[in-house]
């Protein structure tokens, strides 16, 4: 008599096959122009502030001069864009 093969015993529930699905994004990826923009006012922050933390916080928060986030208006237009890299220009002209 030979052993039964392993998952064939008698009285075992066959196998069952699991069905891995995709996550889906929310949201479409960004346009090439878009991540230029996004690219230009992270490079544009990084060269005023010079540190992770005031670049981060300051692309992220809503600033009043703006009525907005940086970083969204930024990545809009290049109308915003250029706003924000103003408010960059003025800043450094401040301090």
């Amino acid at each position: 008599m030979t052993a039964p093969e392993p998952g064939k015993e008698p009285g075992a529930k066959p196998a069952r096959r699991t069905m891995t699905f995709r996550k889906s994004n929310r949201f479409p990826p960004p346009t090439p122009d878009q991540s230029r923009r996004q690219a230009d006012v992270v490079q544009s922050a990084w060269i005023h502030f010079g540190e992770p933390g005031p670049v981060i916080a300051f692309l992220n928060a809503r600033h009043s001069a703006l009525e907005g986030q940086p970083l969204h208006l930024a990545i809009e237009s290049d109308e915003g864009l250029e706003r924000v890299q103003a408010l960059l220009s003025k800043m450094t002209l401040m301090a």
